[in-house]
């Protein structure tokens, strides 16, 4: 970590501090604070953009996020808060993004901001060469990481690697099954770990994920949820009383999948949906369209890639590019491999599912 990263780290670590404190008393004016503060260290136009629009936004009585907020305080611990919103707010988005525009312009090559890890069969080797990956792509200005683990003990291997790179932030994709007490007892002490519990067939309520969502809120960890939507669902979905039953269950975000074979008008009305979750008048649960969304932050961020999968079967991918046998390659030659047919304009919806 270069001097300066670590000294406004520092910086921006104490004032979130004070102002996660102030919010125990007075949330409403604390907000305000906070995004006075972003706005304080905003580097670019885009940055700017985003607190002046968040400040429009909490200047509506009718607001979420005062209840969001205070809902957060309440129920995760404030490590967990803290850390995560300065690795991704500050590490990622704003330090690690700048690094990647000067790096892209270097190297005339397009660079993700997030790796997608997914752990598909055990291979011993494969968090060794994750956490190699990991520590490349810090270089490079990628601090964001999304494991999909198929088994309790890979959230063990998640955990230790996620403390060793404190200054970024990880999320954890995984089915509801893998939440138990042993692996959330490993995740809570990373404090800079954010879990998604998989819903299937848009079952907040079903057995394993309500077990999922009270163990992880027992143990005041930082979790939401993710499922996946078509034309056949969406109605059942796109609904304030799915909503609520989410902030029920303690999820702090809620984040949709675009199915296969989706219609464009579908995927359209889902993302008009989150967009008017997230405003003035919408519930206290950050809605997000997966793919629309991250096309967005990679377009504010002027990141021309947005995140690369590498699995434990030593493949890397985009949907219109892969490459095979990839683990005796550093991490910008795997890049160079795959990345290619983004520069051509013709990244699609990847392999996120």
């Amino acid at each position: 970590m270069d001097l300066h990263h670590r000294l406004m780290r520092q910086t921006i670590n104490i004032a979130v501090s004070k102002a996660i404190e102030d919010m125990r008393r007075d949330t409403k004016r604390s907000i305000r604070n906070l995004i006075d503060l972003g706005l304080l260290f905003s580097q670019s136009e885009n940055q700017k953009w985003f607190f002046s629009t968040a400040k429009k936004v909490i200047s509506d009585v009718r607001n979420p996020y005062n209840k969001l907020v205070s809902r957060m305080i309440a129920n995760i611990d404030i490590s967990t808060i803290k850390t995560v919103g300065i690795n991704l707010g500050y590490s990622s988005l704003t330090y690690g993004a700048n690094k990647l525009q000067k790096r892209q312009a270097a190297i005339d090559c397009s660079l993700p901001w997030v790796l997608i890890f997914d752990a598909l069969s055990y291979v011993p080797a494969f968090f060794d060469r994750t956490e190699a990956f990991i520590r490349e792509g810090r270089e490079l200005g990628i601090y964001s990481y999304i494991f999909c683990p198929q088994r309790v003990k890979d959230i063990d291997a998640i955990c230790k690697i996620a403390g060793r790179f404190e200054e970024c932030v990880f999320a954890l994709k995984t089915p509801p099954e893998l939440i138990t007490s042993q692996s959330v007892e490993w995740i809570r002490k990373g404090h800079n770990i954010v879990v998604s519990v998989h819903v299937p067939d848009t079952d907040l309520n079903s057995e394993y994920c309500t077990r999922a969502f009270h163990i992880l809120r027992d143990n005041r960890c930082l979790y939401g949820f993710h499922t996946g939507y078509n034309d056949r669902n969406f109605e059942n979905l796109a609904t304030a009383e799915y909503i609520h039953s989410a902030i029920s269950l303690g999820s702090v975000f809620g984040m949709f999948i675009a199915d296969g074979g989706i219609s464009v008008s579908c995927r359209n009305a889902m993302y008009d949906y989150v967009c008017f979750e997230r405003g003035e008048t919408g519930l206290p649960l950050l809605a997000f369209e997966w793919f629309t969304d991250m096309q967005n932050i990679s377009k504010k961020i002027q990141a021309n890639g947005e995140y690369m999968i590498i699995n434990s079967m030593g493949e890397a991918y985009l949907k219109c590019n892969k490459v095979e046998n990839i683990f005796s390659n550093s991490l910008f030659e795997i890049i160079r491999n795959v990345m290619p047919c983004v520069m051509r304009g013709n990244l699609e919806e990847g392999l996120y599912k």
